[in-house]
C-alpha cells in the first residue's frame, strides 16, 4: 500500500480576484472547503496545505501547513514546483500518490477524488486528471499566431469541418490531479501517460478566477 498525500495549494496573492483563496462558498473559506473535501475522500492519508499566507495557515484546520517560499509565491508560479517542495520538506517517499487540490474549484467533492484514486489503482506511473467536456469552441477551429502569420491548432481542414465530425475534447477542471510523486520529479508535470480522465458534469466544473465565477459556483 502506497501513501497518499493530498496538497491543497493556497498562495496569498491574486491578479484578478484579492484574497480569492479566503473567499467565502457555503460558510467556509475556499481553502478551508478544499482541506474539508480532501479529509472526507476515501483513501486520502494525510492533507497538506502550501501556502505563503499565515491567514490560509489559519484557515487550514485539519491539514498539515508548510510554509512556501517567496521564490514559489509569485503570480507566474508554478503548482508543480509549490508540490515538489511539499514533497522534500515532508521527505515523501517516491512511491507516494500525491493528488492536486487547488481550492478554486470548489464544486468537486470528496467522492471525486476517491474516484480518481480508484482510476488511478496501483499503476506504477501515468496520472489522473478531472476533466469536462469543452463545449463552448471546439479547440481544433483555433489558430495560433506564428511571426505575424496564423497556422492551424491541429490542421487547415479542422477550421472548416462541421463539429460533429470532430472528435470529442476534454479539458481540465483543475479540481483533481492525481500523480506519483517520482513521476512528478522526472517530469515536472500532472499530465504523465498514461492520462486517464474523471469526467464531470459542466455545472460542476466552475473554476474561480473573479467574484462573479464564485457568485456562479454559490448558484
Amino acid at each position: 500500500m502506497r501513501d497518499v498525500v493530498a496538497v491543497v495549494t493556497a498562495r496569498g496573492g491574486s491578479r484578478g480576484f484579492a484574497g480569492k483563496n479566503l473567499a467565502l462558498f457555503r460558510g467556509r473559506s475556499l481553502v478551508a472547503h478544499a482541506v474539508l473535501t480532501a479529509v472526507a475522500a476515501e483513501g486520502v492519508d494525510r492533507v497538506v496545505v502550501t501556502t505563503d499566507d499565515p491567514a490560509i495557515a489559519e484557515q487550514s484546520a485539519g491539514a498539515e501547513v508548510v510554509v512556501r517560499p517567496a521564490g514559489l509565491s509569485g503570480p507566474d508560479s508554478r503548482s508543480v514546483d509549490a508540490v515538489l517542495h511539499v514533497v522534500d520538506h515532508l521527505g515523501l517517499h517516491p512511491g507516494t500518490v500525491l493528488v492536486l487540490v487547488q481550492p478554486t474549484t470548489p464544486l468537486r467533492t470528496a467522492e471525486d477524488i476517491a474516484d480518481c484514486l480508484a482510476l488511478h489503482g496501483d499503476r506504477p506511473t501515468g496520472s489522473v486528471v478531472q476533466m469536462v467536456a469543452a463545449q463552448a469552441h471546439h479547440p481544433w477551429k483555433s489558430c495560433i499566431v506564428h511571426d505575424g502569420s496564423i497556422e492551424p491548432a491541429h490542421d487547415w481542414s479542422d477550421l472548416e469541418a462541421p463539429r460533429q465530425n470532430l472528435p470529442p475534447v476534454l479539458r481540465p477542471t483543475g479540481g483533481v490531479y492525481v500523480v506519483g510523486a517520482a513521476d512528478l520529479r522526472a517530469h515536472r508535470r500532472f499530465f504523465i501517460p498514461e492520462v486517464l480522465a474523471q469526467v464531470i458534469p459542466p455545472h460542476r466544473a466552475i473554476d474561480i478566477d473573479t467574484p462573479d465565477d464564485l457568485a456562479r459556483a454559490q448558484q
